[in-house]
């Protein structure tokens, strides 16, 4: 069974949601682009742990501005990654 996110990306490496889908896909995850430009569909295989999870995510996103929100299909828990401000990095649940 895969786990099935939905993610809202602002800032991604060279502002480009394309080449971040293909930097996800390249880390083993399957990603959908959704009609709105910034918003992805992804799921994380059964034999992905979170931690890696999250290091996909990160490796998206730009090194000073970049942030996601991500939102979990079957738990409805919703995590906000920021590189501003204090934690940049980490993911804190909402």
């Amino acid at each position: 069974m895969m786990h099935t996110y939905f993610g809202e990306f602002n800032r991604v490496v060279g502002d480009n949601i394309r080449r971040a889908m293909s930097v996800l896909r390249s880390w083993g995850l399957d990603v959908q682009l959704l009609p709105h430009k910034t918003a992805l569909r992804i799921e994380r295989p059964d034999d992905m742990s979170w931690t890696d999870f999250k290091r996909a995510i990160r490796a998206v996103l730009q090194p000073r501005r970049g942030s996601a929100m991500i939102s979990s299909e079957s738990t409805g828990r919703t995590y906000v990654c920021s590189n501003r401000g204090n934690q940049p990095g980490d993911f804190q649940r909402q």
